[in-house]
Parts: C-alpha cells; sequence; structure tokens
C-alpha cells in the first residue's frame, strides 16, 4: 500500500475526553434536525446548551431527518449521538437493501437514495474548498456517477475469526458474519459461502482479500502473503476508466515533454498517458516493489524502456534527491494525501501544472491551501468529482492547477 509521513486531517468525533463541560450531556436525550452530512458520513444537527449552539455527529443520519438521539459521547466544543427514534425521516431516507447495513461497517450510506449520497458528497467538498481556500475560483463539475450502485466492486477485504466470515461492526472489532456482500462484484459475493466453507476456523483475526484478477477470475487469499503487492487497484473499473480517460485528457491539453508522477502505484495513469502521447517521458515513483516490478514487466513489455521509468522509492526520499519536472507533477497520493515534504518539494519546483488524484477530501483541501499559499499564481482549472463508492462516504477528486 502506498504510505505518507503526514498526519492526515480527519474530522470526526473522538473518545470522550475528561474535563469536558458538555460531559453533563452525556446519556441525555434530545430531538434534532439534520443539516447535512460531514466527512466520514456522519449526519450534522445542533441543540442548544447554557444559550450555545452545539454540533452533535449522528452516524447513520439523513439530512431532513428530524431525529430523537441520545448523546454517548462529549468533546470540547462537540457531541456525538445515537438514534433512539425516527422522528420524521428525510425524503431521501430508504430502507437499506443490504440485511446486514444496520451493524456491518462496510458501508456508511446505503440508508440514503443514490442521488442524494451524490449530492452531499458534492456538498461536503464544497464545504471543505471554501473553508480552506475561501478567496481561491473554482467551479465544480457535474459529478461522474458509477454505472452500477451495487456489485461494483472488483475485491473487498473481509475478517475472519472462528468461524465467522465478514466486516468488523460498525465502530467494533467484532466481526459480522455475512454470507453475501451486494457492494461486491457478484461473482465474489456468490463465492463468499464456499470461501468461508473451506477457511480453517482461527481463534484470531485473519484478513483475506477477495478479487477478480487480471484473468478475470474470482480468487483469495490470505492478505500477507504473496500477490498481495498488487491488490492496490481502483475498486470500481467503469468510474476508473472514465478518471483515467479525464486525466488523460487533461495531460493531453497540456502536451508535456516530461512528466513527475508521485505514488504511481502500478501505472494506472502512467501507460495511458504513455499510449495516448508518444513523444512524452515520464518518471512514476512509487514505494511498493511489487508495484514497480509489476509496472516494469509491462513497460518492457511495450517496449517503453526509453520513454517511461518506474522508480521504487518513497516519495519523501525522491524528492529530495530527484528532480520534478517543470511542466506537469502528477499526484495520487493516499488517503493521507501528500506528505509535508512532498508538498514542500513541489512548491518549490513550481511545476507549469499540477494533476492531483485524491480520495480524501479534507486532505486535498488541506494540501490546496498550502499550494496556493505558497504559490498564489495557480489558477483551479478543473475540478470533479468521481463516484467510485457508492453507498460509502468515500468518493475521489481530480484537480487541475495550472499557473
Amino acid at each position: 500500500m502506498k504510505k505518507s509521513g503526514f498526519k492526515p486531517l480527519i474530522l470526526k468525533v473522538n473518545t470522550t475526553k475528561r474535563g469536558s463541560e458538555l460531559e453533563s450531556l452525556l446519556h441525555s436525550e434530545h430531538t434534532i434536525e439534520i443539516e447535512k452530512l460531514v466527512v466520514g458520513g456522519d449526519g450534522l444537527g445542533r441543540l442548544t446548551f447554557k444559550e450555545k449552539s452545539l454540533v452533535v455527529f449522528v452516524p447513520m443520519a439523513a439530512p431532513g431527518d428530524k431525529l430523537k438521539i441520545k448523546i454517548i459521547k462529549a468533546e470540547k466544543n462537540h457531541l456525538k449521538g445515537e438514534i433512539l427514534q425516527i422522528i420524521k425521516p428525510a425524503e431521501s431516507r430508504r430502507p437499506a437493501p443490504c440485511e446486514y447495513y444496520e451493524s456491518c461497517g462496510g458501508c456508511s450510506l446505503q440508508h440514503m437514495t443514490e442521488s442524494a449520497q451524490l449530492a452531499q458528497k458534492e456538498l461536503i467538498l464544497r464545504d471543505l474548498l471554501n473553508r480552506f481556500i475561501p478567496n481561491a475560483k473554482w467551479e465544480l463539475l457535474p459529478a461522474v456517477k458509477s454505472e452500477f450502485d451495487f456489485h461494483y466492486r472488483n475485491r473487498i477485504q473481509l475478517k475472519a475469526e472462528g468461524g465467522k466470515l465478514g466486516y468488523f461492526k460498525k465502530s467494533s472489532h467484532q466481526i459480522v458474519d455475512i454470507s453475501h456482500c451486494p457492494i461486491a462484484d457478484k461473482r465474489i459475493s456468490d463465492s463468499i459461502p464456499s470461501v468461508k466453507s473451506e477457511l480453517t476456523p482461527s481463534p484470531e483475526v485473519v484478513r483475506y482479500e477477495l478479487r477478480i484478477n487480471h484473468l478475470e477470475q474470482f480468487e483469495y487469499y490470505k492478505i500477507g502473503e504473496d500477490g498481495e503487492g498488487l491488490s492496490f487497484s481502483q475498486v470500481n473499473n467503469s468510474v476508473n476508466n472514465k478518471l483515467v480517460k479525464a486525466v488523460e485528457s487533461l495531460v493531453s491539453a497540456i502536451n508535456p515533454v516530461f512528466v513527475s508522477e508521485l505514488y504511481a502505484g502500478a501505472g494506472n495513469f502512467s501507460f495511458p498517458i504513455m499510449a495516448k502521447l508518444p513523444t512524452t517521458r515520464m518518471e512514476s515513483v512509487e514505494l511498493n516493489p511489487k508495484l514497480t516490478e509489476f509496472a516494469v514487466k509491462k513497460l518492457t513489455g511495450l517496449n517503453l524502456q526509453n520513454r517511461l521509468t518506474f522508480v521504487t522509492s518513497d516519495c519523501e526520499s525522491f524528492v529530495k534527491r530527484g528532480e520534478l519536472s517543470k511542466e506537469l507533477v502528477v499526484l495520487d497520493p493516499p488517503r493521507a494525501g501528500c506528505s509535508e515534504d512532498v508538498m514542500s518539494a513541489v512548491c518549490k519546483r513550481h511545476p507549469a501544472n499540477i494533476v492531483y488524484i485524491s480520495c480524501h477530501p479534507a486532505n486535498l483541501a488541506r494540501d490546496m491551501s498550502l499550494i496556493l499559499q505558497k504559490n498564489p499564481s495557480y489558477k483551479i482549472k478543473y475540478l470533479q468529482i468521481f463516484d467510485m463508492f457508492p453507498q460509502t462516504d468515500h468518493f475521489e477528486t481530480l484537480v487541475h492547477l495550472s499557473k
């Protein structure tokens, strides 16, 4: 997996802190209305305490819900509640299509229609950008929807313990035993009972990856065994194809002679760019040696040795010793976003163009703020959400910054 040394910006409620003046509200019951969703998928509502308006985060809530809740955690300036009763459901609320949803931690938004899920993802991104880069001008293009709302994942990771196989329960390390998974490719979902029957019961939690491989065949293996190194790939093929096409289009319009790519994986963007621009050279950096080994074999087979180079290195070390392109830097970091060292190096190099693919909107907003503070000449030329993960609060965002 990709790694980053920069601590992620995670917006969520932590465990109760002693000394919080709000602790007196623990276990109290209130009626609130949900305004919107926040990063992580919780609903945001408010209640009044000592003439102050307090934010309350409520899992499994939908914007527009009127709820009776109980306060279960208290922080210095916000609370967390659980739903006791849905007094008036939001128009977007629906019965979850999955029988395991109420307890399973695999999904977070199945209680809302897909159109409402996507509208909230757009609102989350807008709110974050308005907060982190209030003076920047940008236009959010219509989101790219997933072709499939269910059965879209080409791989899943399940946990086994005893005779159980499934995901962790919400906010727990207890396993929810499942016999199918509606967001997994149907070939994966249908294979779960047979996988469970083949496993030797273990007294400790063991993690397994179930996936459709590059030969379009189902396979599974214990995480940590050989083969795991190639498991980092986008889980939604149809949306990933659209994302790759969008990146191709942006890079083609720039038409660079040389491209630097950081957090490159196995070449999800590298090889399409090479195919689209036959005279462009590219240097792609990835920490996972199995991914770079796979990429090198592929580029050798395609006879791209003179144009495409894969470097096995953490991006922090690479940017300290290697030169970045002045024309275009492509960034596809993990959820934590780019590390501080990488951001500093990119800002110092000040390339004419930056293409940033993000899977965490809060960390994207943080990194955009840093870039624009250090280099105010950049403008946001392209901004779009790709709904890679329906039924969850996650999504991909593509940004193009240009001088």
